[in-house]
């Protein structure tokens, strides 16, 4: 198991990595300077973050009023936790893209619909490459000799 800053570490290399990336595509997509893009991507991890937490907090307590287990969560559980979370953060993140990129509410659609589409993908790469750079404790145990 990760420690609780194992998991921030990962957390804020997920993003940097992901601002990193996305910067130039969005400067390059949308025709803006690299730093108006950079600074609304900030901007755009920065509340996705803030929005996780307090979306997570929610769900939880609405499980709790329903008379629901948090846990074991089954996969279709899941699944609407993720869709639903996807959701609530293009409401925020719309009219934060429209705003900052000067651009119309159906262009922010689909630039926020396309990133719904990208990070799945991009947090499937970075995390399988994460585990293989930075193993769990448990994990590196079993891989490393015990004298690493």
């Amino acid at each position: 198991m990760r420690t609780f800053w194992g998991r921030v570490k990962h957390s804020l290399l997920f993003e940097l990595v992901l601002l990193m990336v996305c910067t130039p595509i969005i400067a390059l997509i949308l025709n803006k300077s690299f730093s108006h893009s950079g600074m609304m991507s900030l901007g755009l991890g920065i509340v996705a973050m803030l929005c996780n937490g307090l979306y997570n907090y929610f769900f939880d307590r609405v499980l709790i009023f329903l008379k629901h287990p948090l846990y074991p969560r089954s996969f279709r559980l899941r699944c609407l936790h993720s869709i639903l979370f996807e959701i609530s953060l293009m409401f925020v993140t719309i009219p934060m893209i429209m705003w900052w990129m000067g651009i119309t509410f159906f262009q922010a659609l689909v630039f926020d619909l396309s990133f719904l589409i990208f990070v799945p993908v991009y947090s499937l790469v970075f995390n399988w490459v994460y585990d293989f750079v930075f193993p769990a404790p448990h994990v590196r145990n079993e891989i490393l000799p015990e004298n690493s």
